[in-house]
C-alpha cells in the first residue's frame, strides 16, 4: 500500500509539471454548422421554479433543472467515424455502407469503435511558418508548406503521431459565422497524401471542411482509403501562441453505438518551463 501511495504521489507531482490546453470550441445555438446538417439546439427542458413544486413533499426546498439538446454528432468540435462518408457506396476496407446501415445505427465502423487517443501530437502552425497570423482566404496548404513548417518549428513528424493543422480561422467560430464557413483555408489533396504517407494516426484541423478546394475528396482519402479519423473545428490558438509544437494529446470520443461521429473536447499536455518531456516509442 505504501508503494502504491508513493507511485500515486509521483504521478501527481508529474502531472503538475504539465500545462493543459483545451482544443475544443464551445457549443451554442446558431453556431457554425455545415449547411446541410441539422443545427445545434439547446433548450431548457425543466426549470427550478417548476421542480421545486414537484419535489416539495419528498425534498422540501430542493429543485433541479435540465436541458434538451438536439444535434448531430458533427456539430462543433467533433471526430468522424469511418462510416461517416463513402465513395460509390463503399466504406473503408471495401465494406458496403448499405449492408451495415440500420435505422438505429451502423453495424460496423460506428463511433464506439473509435479509440481513445493518447499520443504524441505535432502542431503545424502553417501561418507562423510564413510570417503570418492567419492564412489567406481559401488558401490551399501544400506538402511543401508542411515540410517548411516542420523545419521552421524544428520538430519531427513520426509514424503514429497526431497531426494538428492550424490555419488561424478558429478565431471566427464564435465571432463571424459566415467568414468561418466560407473563407477558411485548409489542406489540399496533395498535402493530405503527404500526411497519409507519413502514417499519422489522426488528423485534426481548426476549420469545418478540412480542405480546399475539394473537401469531400480529402475526407474520402482519410476515412475511406486510409481509415484515419478526422477531428474538425479545433481551437489551436493557445498552442500556437505558446509555440507548443509537441504535446501529448488526449481524445475521448463518446461510445455511441452505430454513430457516425462524436462531439469531443480534446486536450493536450505540454511540459511547463523547466520540465523535459521524454516520449519513448514502442
Amino acid at each position: 500500500m505504501h508503494v502504491l501511495k508513493s507511485q500515486i504521489e509521483l504521478v501527481s507531482s508529474t502531472l503538475a509539471a504539465f500545462q493543459v490546453y483545451d482544443l475544443g470550441q464551445p457549443y451554442f445555438n446558431d453556431m457554425p454548422i455545415f449547411p446541410e446538417d441539422p443545427s445545434f439546439n439547446l433548450v431548457i427542458y425543466r426549470y427550478h421554479e417548476y421542480t421545486k413544486r414537484v419535489y416539495e413533499e419528498v425534498a422540501p426546498g430542493f429543485s433541479d433543472s435540465m436541458e434538451l439538446v438536439i444535434t448531430s454528432m458533427h456539430s462543433g468540435t467533433h471526430i468522424d467515424a469511418k462510416c461517416h462518408m463513402a465513395r460509390n457506396g463503399t466504406l473503408h476496407g471495401n465494406v458496403k455502407a448499405s449492408e451495415i446501415s440500420r435505422h438505429t445505427g451502423y453495424l460496423k465502423y460506428g463511433t464506439e469503435e473509435i479509440p481513445i487517443y493518447f499520443r504524441r501530437a505535432v502542431l503545424f502552425d502553417v501561418p507562423a511558418s510564413k510570417g503570418l497570423d492567419i492564412l489567406p482566404s481559401r488558401y490551399g496548404i501544400t506538402a511543401a508548406d508542411l515540410e517548411d513548417c516542420l523545419r521552421f518549428e524544428n520538430v519531427e513528424l513520426r509514424e503514429g503521431d497526431v497531426a494538428l493543422i492550424r490555419t488561424g480561422y478558429s478565431r471566427f467560430f464564435t465571432t463571424d459565422k459566415e467568414k468561418y464557413l466560407h473563407d477558411f483555408a485548409g489542406i489540399t489533396e496533395e498535402s493530405a497524401k503527404w500526411l497519409i504517407e507519413h502514417r499519422i494516426s489522426l488528423l485534426g484541423i481548426d476549420n469545418l471542411a478540412v480542405a480546399v478546394p475539394k473537401p469531400f475528396n480529402v475526407h474520402l482519402m482519410f476515412l475511406v482509403d486510409a481509415g484515419i479519423h478526422i477531428m474538425k473545428n479545433l481551437y489551436l490558438e493557445e498552442l500556437a501562441r505558446d509555440r507548443a509544437y509537441i504535446s501529448i494529446i488526449v481524445v475521448t470520443p463518446l461510445k455511441i453505438v452505430g454513430g457516425t461521429g462524436s462531439l469531443i473536447r480534446p486536450i493536450t499536455l505540454v511540459p511547463r518551463s523547466g520540465f523535459k518531456m521524454v516520449i519513448i516509442d514502442k
